[in-house]
């Protein structure tokens, strides 16, 4: 113990740290001599002295190619992590240079996009001058990953996904209910005395296997004597799903703020069909083991405050 803790303290070098994430992802000497741009006799001895002072070994040779011990895996998790927080600090110190004093990076689901944060944006840019934001949309699942990597500082996701580690904090915002849409055209929108048994004639646009809503909303409509039909389109896309609308008579399944976004745009129609206790549970989660910037801080609470002003008009 007391010699792995002398030699991290005293001989690890960055070199180190990105010679194991390297490797780890290569899992081939050549392959990383290539791509750090060094001869392979170095890279096997930076390695070996590595492993030499730790008293650990951390990779093993198989006919695989080079696979990590569950030292090289634990070692390779916190060198990442090490990386990452250096990458940070030489993008603010970029952006402080530069002139742009706090720098952001939001993830956001596609259902709060286009209500959300064009709203939150303009507002940065009225109240600082000073500030740099990198928003990335996707799935909750993959927005997690991005925060606990560090390539986001806080995300707007569905809470209502999975259960989150302790290592993460939440602030829930509001819920977004789910509602049934069509194109202004589709013959719903004129039905008489519509029902949900009405839907089963025509094909769907849903939300992929793994979203959280996808499960919930297949149940519902099941319960609902709704014959789920074979000719479906499976997307997380927003601009995918309002094309397949405008294109055909699928049903889509969106987001009201979303829904009513196109609607207003003239180009969808809400059907009068109520999804009772089906919604988006929209919430802030940030990851508590990276410090944030007091600027950083914010920001979040403008974005906050942006949510709540929104949601009430």
């Amino acid at each position: 113990m007391a010699k792995i803790d002398h030699y991290l303290r005293s001989n690890l070098k960055l070199k180190h740290l990105q010679l194991l994430v390297t490797l780890d992802e290569m899992r081939h000497i050549g392959k990383v001599a290539n791509y750090l741009n060094v001869t392979q006799p170095a890279i096997s001895k930076t390695l070996a002295d590595f492993e030499e002072g730790l008293t650990i070994k951390l990779f093993d040779r198989t006919t695989r190619g080079m696979l990590p011990t569950e030292a090289g895996v634990c070692l390779v998790k916190y060198a990442k992590k090490i990386l990452n927080e250096i990458a940070s600090a030489r993008d603010d110190l970029v952006a402080i240079s530069e002139g742009r004093a706090t720098r952001i990076a939001i993830g956001l689901l596609p259902a709060v996009s286009l209500s959300i944060l064009p709203n939150f944006i303009a507002r940065v840019e009225n109240e600082m001058v000073s500030t740099s934001i990198n928003a990335r949309e996707g799935s909750s699942d993959v927005l997690i990953s991005l925060l606990r990597t560090g390539e986001l500082d806080v995300m707007i996701g569905n809470l209502a996904a999975k259960p989150l580690g302790i290592e993460f904090r939440t602030k829930h915002l509001y819920k977004d209910p789910i509602v049934v849409v069509v194109k202004k055209e589709h013959p719903l929108v004129t039905k008489q005395d519509l029902s949900w048994t009405d839907l089963s004639e025509f094909p769907m646009v849903l939300p992929p296997e793994f979203a959280t809503t996808r499960i919930v909303i297949e149940e519902f409509l099941l319960c609902h004597q709704v014959n789920l039909s074979k000719r479906y389109v499976e997307s997380l896309s927003t601009l995918t799903n309002i094309g397949v609308l405008l294109a055909t008579e699928s049903i889509g399944f969106l987001s009201f703020q979303l829904a009513d976004y196109f609607k207003k745009a003239n180009l969808v129609e809400i059907l009068p069909l109520t999804m009772k206790n089906i919604y988006i549970d929209i919430g802030l989660v940030w990851y508590t083991e990276r410090t944030l910037t007091p600027s950083q801080l914010n920001i979040i609470s403008m974005l906050e405050d942006t949510v709540c002003i929104s949601n009430l008009k």
